[in-house]
């Protein structure tokens, strides 16, 4: 009687393992899109963008980043899906670039700028530091602001959405490192009242300077709800058990944000 033979190996998703990052990319290029419209442009730097943050976890792989059994059994494989998504974010992104207005091409340094941080703190392995984790979430959110400058968006409301989406991704860094501080060390660590003034200062100041600069009062009231779960988070006994309640609720208010960010913005506040 023939034997059985073993199954298969699956292979390792190369896809992005940091499930808050697709949410902190999809809002920003989301609500450029529905603010402005969906020109070709602006449609080919968001793919240029999607390509390149695809990309990311293949690199990582390949790095080492995610074991050395990792890069022995697929980084090969790793390195072909990397440089393939990073030739399509070329071509894509240049598409665009060269569609785009001239106000777009020269907004596309802000990112740009901002991932050339992120390589640097990934290959320090810094990025999980608390200012590591603000630069990243700062790159992901200025993705949208080429893409809101190339659909035809006023260059005001373009920065106002973007400055959204900043300042709430970084009151959320705050809050889950609360959540991380007391699980790692097992409630010894509480980092409660120190990251929750900081939840209040980013978003409070960030608001005031964000009125002051002339971008309208849309960003502080759209803030708000993201703003405001980030402070319950680090004033309430949240734990890792109810990280699966925290991402939903962090979907709940980021929700909530773009649609107050996409009304307001479109009404001209």
């Amino acid at each position: 009687m023939p034997t059985a033979s073993p199954p298969a190996a699956r292979e390792r998703s190369l896809l992005p393992q940091e499930h808050g990052a697709w949410g902190q990319l999809a809002m920003p290029l989301l609500s450029a899109l529905l603010i402005a419209g969906a020109t070709p442009a602006a449609l080919l730097l968001a793919a240029a963008t999607v390509l390149g943050f695809l990309a990311h976890e293949p690199w990582l792989v390949a790095l080492g980043h995610r074991g050395l059994r990792a890069t022995r059994d697929d980084g090969p494989r790793a390195r072909r899906v990397m440089w393939a998504l990073l030739a399509g974010a070329a071509v894509t992104g240049g598409a665009g670039a060269w569609l785009a207005p001239s106000a777009a091409r020269w907004a596309l340094l802000v990112p740009a700028a901002l991932a050339c941080g992120v390589v640097g703190l990934v290959l320090a392995r810094r990025e999980r530091t608390v200012p590591g984790e603000l630069t990243v979430v700062t790159a992901l959110a200025s993705s949208g602001l080429a893409v809101a400058l190339a659909a035809g968006a006023p260059l005001r409301v373009a920065a106002a959405a973007t400055a959204t989406w900043v300042l709430a991704f970084a009151t959320s860094v705050f809050a889950v490192q609360v959540v991380l501080a007391r699980t790692l060390s097992r409630g010894e660590t509480e980092l409660g009242r120190r990251n929750g003034l900081a939840v209040v200062l980013v978003a409070g100041c960030g608001a005031a300077a964000t009125a002051a600069a002339g971008l309208g009062w849309t960003v502080g009231v759209a803030l708000a709800p993201t703003a405001l779960l980030s402070l319950l988070v680090c004033l309430l006994p949240f734990s890792a058990r109810q990280l699966r309640t925290l991402g939903w609720g962090l979907v709940a208010s980021t929700t909530a944000t773009l649609l107050v960010l996409v009304l307001g913005l479109r009404a001209g506040s």
